[in-house]
């Protein structure tokens, strides 16, 4: 098995334990895992990247106009999280959780050996009626199951909990999570922020950029294991959640193509896996996040484009039609989620408030003030 791996326009191919560059890789911008099997495989990527300086995004099977969220129309509990690396910003999406202090998102948002993790800086944007307002997060839960961007033998536990620094504002819907064990089958309202696109075409950076919230539906058909079959990476069973992007043509039905047919909703139909953290809800409870997306690739090509068909244009992972995305299933970490909420669980990490960093700097001014006063009456002393 051979897996290559594209990170900051270079490439590199994994080959049992060995590293070692091979090319440049001027396509995109991203941290991809590219997984090769035998002459059909799946090219996947963990959905923390950087789009010609944008991030995640939520593409729509019709006008993407069409499908934004204005404040005051609902989900006001679905936020934007800016995330800084160096000069460049990309961003994750997250829920407000029940409690009105918690903020569900992914993992690989904060956890990985390329952004800051939570900082000073974290702030969680909320779009209200009356204006956005942004909220510091001063504590982080991240799902112990979780190891990093790179681990593709054992992938689960993308989850991570912000807790604020305050109580969201009230025009702040709360919400609960799903808890049920049947979502595949079920249709769910995915909602993100991010850069978007049509499927026949993919995402548009330019056309419509990073920062506006839009929301769609989309299908479970399968739990994400069902990728373990025609991917050496394996998805622990249970953990995840998988869909593909329809637009009603049998010959661009992803999953139709590993035998589970279903041509979509029509104009309903979204992709949502490339906006981490982002919500899928059922019934409205946050039953998914976004965490993968794949389409199938093929050795004749050296995996460095998307199988057509399914996938509509061939195009390497820009979520057109024919795609896949997989999210993870919630409900499998209820009970890590309540245990957060109610206190039981100490933080992964915690940013000092602004006071507590004040009263540290005042601490040192005095301790240094006071260094070079002894010091000059020692001299004063010594001289007299």
């Amino acid at each position: 098995m051979v897996a290559i791996v594209a990170l900051e326009q270079e490439q590199y191919i994994r080959n049992g334990t060995n590293l070692m560059s091979i090319s440049i890789f001027k396509k995109l911008n991203v941290l991809v895992s590219t997984i090769a099997s035998t002459t059909l495989s799946l090219v996947g990527v963990f959905v923390l990247f950087d789009i010609n300086n944008k991030a995640e995004s939520i593409v729509t099977s019709g006008d993407p106009n069409d499908y934004i969220v204005k404040p005051g129309a609902g989900y006001n509990g679905v936020v934007s999280i800016p995330i800084k690396i160096g000069s460049e910003m990309f961003g994750c999406s997250g829920s407000l959780l029940s409690s009105g202090r918690h903020i569900l998102t992914a993992a690989q948002c904060f956890d990985n050996p390329f952004t800051p993790g939570l900082s000073t800086d974290t702030t969680i944007l909320f779009d209200l009626p009356t204006g956005q307002i942004g909220i510091k997060a001063n504590k982080i839960y991240i799902h112990p199951n979780w190891k990093d961007v790179f681990d593709f033998k054992s992938i689960e536990g993308d989850l991570a909990i912000l807790e604020l620094a305050s109580v969201a504002p009230e025009a702040a819907e709360r919400y609960d999570i799903y808890r049920n064990t049947d979502e595949v089958g079920q249709v769910g309202v995915k909602v993100g922020y991010g850069v978007s696109g049509q499927g026949n075409q993919g995402f548009d950076v330019t056309k419509f950029p990073f920062g506006v919230k839009r929301f769609g539906k989309n299908l479970y058909e399968s739990g994400g294991e069902i990728f373990n079959s025609l991917d050496p990476s394996q998805f622990v069973p249970g953990t995840s959640l998988a869909y593909d992007f329809d637009n009603g043509n049998p010959e661009n039905d992803g999953f139709g193509s590993i035998g589970i047919p279903d041509l979509g909703l029509g104009l309903q139909e979204v992709h949502g896996g490339t906006s981490p953290g982002g919500p899928t809800f059922i019934n409205g409870l946050i039953a998914g996040m976004g965490s993968m997306f794949f389409c199938l690739g093929s050795a004749n090509d050296n995996y460095t484009s998307c199988s057509s068909p399914p996938d509509i244009d061939n195009i390497l992972l820009n979520t057109s039609f024919g795609e896949f995305g997989v999210d993870t299933r919630v409900s499998t970490y209820a009970s890590y989620i309540d245990d957060v909420l109610g206190g039981k669980i100490k933080p992964t990490k915690t940013v000092p408030e602004p006071n507590m960093i004040f009263g540290t700097i005042l601490t040192l001014g005095a301790f240094v003030l006071h260094s070079r006063f002894k010091q000059r009456k020692d001299k004063t002393t010594q001289s007299s």
